[in-house]
């Protein structure tokens, strides 16, 4: 077998971990200490005054990042008299920003929009029967709107973090009875991982899952309590009630462990039936187990090994059940392009109905073009499970690469419109890689190429291109001058569309002269003004290039730098914000404030 399949139940593993393009769980801001301003403003930003460029403070022309509290709050430097419409933003946790705390403090403080970096998601949102939860959107919004903040949304369309068990249980096919006198087995999941794909999500303990000469890794590197380091798989049915269940894998691992397996209903976390515990060495074995289906609701085939600290490898997977007393027969393409056109619609109408009067700004599609030219046309193709992740579900396989954003496109201006959306629908296509050096802004290239096509049925149309800009400043000095060079060309590409130009989710790492990335708690305070002068230049050349009527603003992606240890979570450990964990200012702030204040 040359790659991973699902027979008869074509199943996904929902992303519980994917955290895309933001780690929502981590991102806040508090206060520092700087000039008295006791409260925040509660309005946005007012009116320029009938002299908004009056003559410059001398102390604020000399400015010094050795007195970051002489700093104004960052919206203030914004000239509203060029630039009336910019918006200055962040990515914030929704549930942080609900609590009103020092993260809420200072985004009202310095800046007027605001991005949700998970909860305006699919994922998020819809449930795994497919019914929809906008509770937390709509308390999001209202408490912006409160606080005079708009909200951009983030996403409509993407293939992560979508409900991926609910999506492909609409398309993998009619049920079809077997006769009674006939006995089925049916397998539901087979791999034996030759695709170099981990078929599995999962946490805890920062554990990693790779695939390894032709087999499953999974790297646990402490041993805890066996359920705090885990791997799943989610279906997207429910396991039957008193059905027996089959595993089979071959296990073996770094040292003599063991772990365990079950069903999980994922409401509440509880069992549904457990397989029991396997015992493994250093040597190959053959595993089979059986379990009875013991509770309804359970969606999850779980696994447990967080008490064994070390490398577990699983090889040759089957997972089946006896006597299902049924199959599935596969939809043609055309019927699942028009399941999938019907649950895009239904989404995107759901989200609308709540946002509409109050968020006028979208990432219709998020991160929709891959790095792969493999027609050597000159232009990269869409992503696609052809080459992307088993987490994921690849809208743009099933309804087509030039019909996947006019449908996103035309659900959302339609929606738009009949829930009372009165303000220009401004809907951005949002990449990353823009900038890349690597392929002379290819991607970007690319992405306009694609825009091009979507817009050539005459009706559809892309307002903006939103740029995510997750760089780093390199010590080698020309590494850094190719990277700076290769961000000009990309506002030039971009300011030449005549679209919004839109710089999404800026963050910034560190790069030593050895290729090192350097974690936060080693910065020395060189690397820090480094990182500021980087800063400044990015903001100030996008005033620069891009024509104020195509400048929608700029998003700084991660407000704090990221918690935890290099290679964890969103760029764990990095430098990435401007604000340290502690909330107080850093160099970046003030390098990002010059770059407003056009020094």
């Amino acid at each position: 077998m040359n790659r991973s399949f699902v027979k008869i139940g074509v199943i996904a593993l929902l992303s519980l971990c994917a955290w895309g393009c933001f780690p929502d769980d981590y991102l806040d801001d508090r206060p520092v200490v700087e000039k008295p301003d006791p409260k925040p403003d509660p309005k946005p930003d007012p009116q320029p005054d009938p002299d908004p460029t009056p003559e410059p403070d001398p102390e604020e022309d000399n400015l010094s990042y050795d007195d970051l509290s002489a700093y104004d709050h960052l919206k203030n430097y914004v000239n509203r008299q060029l630039s009336p419409d910019f918006k200055l933003g962040a990515g914030v946790t929704v549930n942080e920003f609900l609590r009103k705390g020092k993260q809420y403090e200072v985004a009202v403080a310095n800046l007027n929009e605001m991005t949700a970096g998970n909860a305006m998601k699919q994922a998020s949102v819809m449930r795994h029967d497919g019914s929809m939860d906008f509770t937390q959107v709509r308390n999001f919004i209202e408490e912006a709107e409160r606080a005079g903040m708009t909200v951009y949304g983030h996403t409509l369309a993407w293939h992560a973090q979508q409900q991926n068990a609910y999506l492909n249980g609409l398309i993998k096919g009619k049920k079809v009875e077997v006769p009674s006198d006939q006995d089925s087995e049916v397998v539901l999941l087979q791999t034996n991982f030759d695709d170099g794909n981990t078929t599995f999500g999962g946490w805890g303990n920062d554990s990693k899952r790779t695939v390894e000469n032709g087999a499953f890794k999974v790297s646990n590197p402490s041993a805890v309590k066996s359920w705090e380091a885990q791997f799943a798989y989610d279906f997207s049915e429910p396991f039957m009630l008193d059905k027996t269940y089959r595993l089979k894998f071959k296990i073996k691992g770094s040292a003599a462990g063991k772990i365990s397996a079950g069903f999980q209903i994922t409401d509440g976390y509880k069992s549904a039936g457990e397989f029991g515990t396997v015992e493994f060495n250093t040597q190959w074995k053959e595993v089979e187990l059986t379990c009875v289906c013991s509770a309804e609701g359970g969606t999850r085939l779980i696994f447990s090994f967080g008490e064994f600290a070390g490398d577990i490898y699983i090889d040759d997977f089957v997972f089946l059940v006896e006597g299902a007393g049924y199959v599935y027969e596969e939809l043609t393409p055309e019927e699942k392009k028009q399941v999938l056109t019907e649950a895009m619609d239904r989404w995107i109408k759901g989200m609308m109905e709540v946002t509409a009067t109050r968020v006028s700004a979208w990432d219709a599609v998020n991160e929709s073009v891959s790095g792969r030219d493999s027609n050597g046309d000159g232009f990269y193709e869409l992503e696609s499970a052809q080459w992307g992740n088993s987490n994921n579900f690849y809208w743009q396989d099933y309804l087509g690469s030039e019909d996947y954003v006019r449908i996103v496109v035309a659900a959302a201006r339609k929606y738009y419109a009949e829930f009372g959306g009165t303000a220009p629908l401004r809907l951005f296509i949002n990449d990353y890689n823009l900038e890349s050096d690597w392929d002379d802004n290819k991607k970007l290239k690319s992405l306009i190429h694609w825009i091009g096509v979507w817009e050539s049925d005459g009706v559809t149309k892309i307002d903006g291109i939103g740029t995510q800009m997750h760089v780093s400043y390199y010590e080698n000095p020309d590494i850094q001058a190719s990277k700076e060079r290769h961000y000009v060309q990309m506002l030039q590409l971009m300011a030449n569309t005549g679209k919004l130009v839109k710089i999404s989710e800026l963050d910034m790492g560190y790069v030593d002269r050895n290729g090192n990335t350097v974690a936060t708690t080693a910065m020395t305070d060189q690397q820090h003004r480094a990182m500021a002068g980087y800063y400044e230049f990015i903001v100030r050349k996008y005033f620069e290039i891009v024509p104020p009527a195509q400048q929608y603003g700029i998003t700084q992606w991660c407000m704090t730098d990221a918690p935890g240890a290099l290679g964890t979570g969103w760029r764990g450990g990095e430098p990435v914000g401007l604000w340290d964990q502690n909330y107080n200012r850093k160099y970046a702030y003030a390098g990002f404030a010059d770059g407003l204040r056009m020094k």
